[in-house]
């Protein structure tokens, strides 16, 4: 799940590979990974661990043991969040479709909308399901794309590794990115339901950590058979793929980003769902039936999709630095703090 709602949202274009990872050279990315790996594990554990110590699994609930009567700071930054990643999926979508295929951005998006109103209407388990199966699809591509490196890209990658220096620094680069995108995390705490004790949020920990950058290990390798002129490029990915694949091998690719895109979507509404499922059963002693599921899905990507056309994402994109110092101030900070001193002093 982790995985899924990582990629779509950033992996799938190459551009946040190439800016935290690649533009450090061949040496300096592999550094780069390293430092996303490492701070992913610490943000996972004590966000697992935590969830498991108060049974807290919808965000809320979590961010009132972790921030107490500030919970709510952390949803206003979620909320500006999900708006702002939504949008990007739903342009993304329309753009991947219009683009390779000719089919208008509408039917991309009309699309997105049924696959993020059924995945939700079905509810977690389907979810999860479904996020399996587009991350083995994703598998397969990425070890066809490794099979395709060979014979002169190869060649190209040594060169690259031998020639270029070392940017020692670049671990920098790696753990800002994995701080931003870690914000994202306490939407995926339904995942950690079956988390049973100390050991096994630190096993998953490091497992979806790991999972997680793999995608974005091969992506850099094989953007070094390009390097440097590929850093120029702005979607490096599909110029990746348009280079050393067939036309079936970018087609197929293209399938898979589309359904991860829709992905990311699916698993931080899922999240959302969590805690309005939380306040139902607080408010009418029930949670919420399936298709006020879906409908909350559907309103959710339909208002990104038309503060999008406002022109007002663009406003709220201006502000991405601002969002991404949120992120690390009412989640990463926290948690790092409070949330492990929490872990320490717990039986």
């Amino acid at each position: 799940v982790f995985l899924s709602v990582v990629f779509g949202g950033s992996f799938g274009h190459g551009r946040e590979v190439m800016e935290f990872i690649s533009r450090h050279g061949p040496v300096g990315g592999l550094l780069s990974i390293a430092a996303v790996v490492v701070t992913y594990s610490v943000l996972l554990f004590a966000t697992f661990e935590l969830a498991r110590l108060f049974r807290r699994y919808e965000y809320r609930s979590f961010f009132e043991v972790l921030l107490g009567k500030f919970w709510f700071l952390y949803e206003i930054v979620i909320l500006l969040g999900m708006i702002i990643t939504l949008a990007v999926c739903t342009t993304a979508a329309g753009a991947i479709a219009d683009s390779r295929f000719g089919f208008p951005a509408w039917a991309a998006s009309i699309a997105l909308l049924l696959i993020e109103f059924v995945l939700t209407y079905q509810g977690r388990a389907l979810v999860e399901k479904t996020m399996i199966l587009a991350v083995s699809s994703l598998g397969i591509v990425l070890v066809a794309l490794v099979v395709q490196l060979a014979g002169e890209p190869v060649q190209q990658i040594r060169s690259a590794f031998a020639s270029e220096p070392v940017q020692w620094m670049a671990w920098q680069g790696g753990m800002q990115y994995a701080l931003v995108n870690g914000g994202f995390i306490p939407l995926l705490l339904y995942c950690a339901r079956g988390v049973q004790s100390r050991s096994q949020a630190g096993l998953a920990a490091v497992t979806a950590a790991t999972c997680a950058v793999i995608p974005g290990l091969v992506l850099h390798f094989s953007f070094m058979s390009l390097y440097p002129a590929i850093t120029s490029e702005e979607l490096p990915a599909y110029e990746l793929m348009s280079t050393v694949g067939s036309s079936l091998f970018l087609d197929v690719y293209v399938v898979v980003l589309f359904v991860l895109i829709a992905q990311t979507g699916v698993g931080m509404l899922q999240g959302f769902l969590e805690r309005v499922d939380s306040w139902h059963v607080q408010r009418f002693d029930r949670s919420l039936n399936h298709l006020g599921h879906g409908l909350i899905a559907v309103g959710m990507v339909v208002g990104s999709m038309a503060l999008g056309s406002m022109g007002i994402i663009a406003l709220i994109l201006s502000g991405y630095t601002f969002l991404a110092m949120s992120f690390i101030l009412v989640f990463a900070v926290p948690l790092l703090t409070r949330g492990l001193w929490l872990i320490a002093r717990a039986r």
